[in-house]
């Protein structure tokens, strides 16, 4: 083979024109991406420059050899993809973000609609570089509120929205929607009362603005509970709701 052949070989390589040294950012960055549903600038600063510097070749190489499209923007980056091949594979076995009870689609539309009205209370846009935080007590508030205002008499309990709120809580700091704020980490301005859990302080992540709660929590709820009658002293049961909705992107 020629140099020249060489050289057009090469060229058809992915990422062929980084040089070795770029390889290995390339090779670093690829798994970031591939990792976790979110890749965030504080995960690493250099490579999330990397990514924003050369994101058509990247979303090139994904498009081609994965079928997936690759999202940028100055927050967060993620892989989105359009279909699983392996049908043997069942969702629960898949590492995805995937809602299945109703009280968690519920809750976490009313989440969006929170993360919302936050902002503009707290004066938090998407061009911030600090992230929104809020007291786990404050959410709760705003459900039962919210609740009673589209339901009246069908609304469940504060009790019942709490049991409901932690666990979903804990699904999407796994999945890096939320972040539990330590105590020591919490601002000197963040006056944290002791000794309740309730009052455990999160902080919403980028990857919350890929969905778009507009509307969403007043339309699934009020569907779903006229579907779900219930009486103030029978709560509507929660589970069972399909969150196709709140999947897409």
């Amino acid at each position: 083979m020629t140099n020249s052949e060489a050289t057009t070989a090469a060229g058809t390589q992915p990422f062929s024109s980084f040089g070795k040294r770029g390889m290995e950012k390339v090779r670093a960055l690829l798994n970031y991406l591939t990792e976790g549903a979110f890749f965030y600038p504080g995960d690493d600063q250099d490579l999330f420059y990397f990514l924003r510097a050369n994101q058509a070749e990247f979303g090139k190489f994904f498009e081609t050899y994965f079928g997936w499209q690759l999202y940028v923007d100055r927050q967060c980056a993620r892989l989105i993809k359009e279909r699983h091949y392996n049908e043997n594979i069942s969702p629960s076995a898949r590492w995805l973000f995937h809602l299945r009870r109703r009280d968690e689609c519920l809750l976490f539309a009313l989440l969006l609609e929170f993360f919302e009205l936050e902002g503009q209370q707290q004066g938090v846009t998407a061009d911030d570089s600090r992230h929104l935080r809020f007291l786990l007590s404050d959410f709760v508030r705003f459900a039962v509120r919210r609740f009673s205002e589209l339901l009246g008499p069908a609304c469940p309990a504060e009790s019942k929205i709490f049991e409901s709120v932690k666990p979903l809580f804990d699904q999407l700091c796994r999945y890096r929607f939320l972040n539990l704020i330590e105590r020591k980490r919490a601002d000197a301005s963040e006056q944290l009362p002791s000794g309740m859990e309730q009052h455990l302080l999160y902080e919403f992540l980028p990857g919350i603005r890929c969905y778009d709660g507009s509307q969403a929590a007043r339309q699934i709820v009020v569907e779903t509970y006229s579907k779900s009658p219930a009486t103030e002293d029978e709560p509507a049961d929660l589970e069972g709701l399909s969150d196709e909705r709140l999947n897409e992107s």
